[in-house]
């Protein structure tokens, strides 16, 4: 089961320990802005634009980060670190939680982002690189 947090949750449990993965793409780590200290792990990216599980879980794997961690997961909007923190859990991670407002948040009524929730909307830490 993957647990839902809210933005300022998830930066409390990130303060004491829990480690933050961001799975957007390169792009968006790098052109929209990051949380710094997050770990930086794309659920699909360039040029295929496709999601490769075995991919995912191997490039994961390469982070060392034990199955039992707490790991939240971010996206843009909460979607992609759902599937990711699914995937994650069929792998074997037993304590997986995300972002469900993601770094952007949902669309508003002009169908812009970071108006209405997300990581900067609600004021957290971020960077942009």
């Amino acid at each position: 089961m993957i647990k839902n947090y809210l933005p300022k949750k998830a930066l409390k449990l990130i303060s004491e320990g829990a480690i933050l993965v961001d799975v957007r793409c390169e792009a968006e780590n790098k052109f929209v802005g990051r949380v710094p200290g997050s770990i930086l792990i794309p659920w699909l990216d360039e040029p295929e634009w496709e999601v490769d599980e075995d991919e995912f879980i191997k490039t994961f794997s390469r982070f060392d980060i034990d199955k039992d961690a707490e790991i939240i997961l971010i996206c843009r909007s909460g979607y992609r670190s759902d599937d990711a923190g699914k995937c994650l859990v069929k792998n074997g991670f037993t304590n997986i939680a995300h972002v469900v407002s993601g770094f952007e948040g949902d669309l508003d009524e002009e169908d812009q982002r970071g108006n209405v929730n997300g990581w900067r909307h609600d004021g957290m830490p971020w960077i942009q690189c």
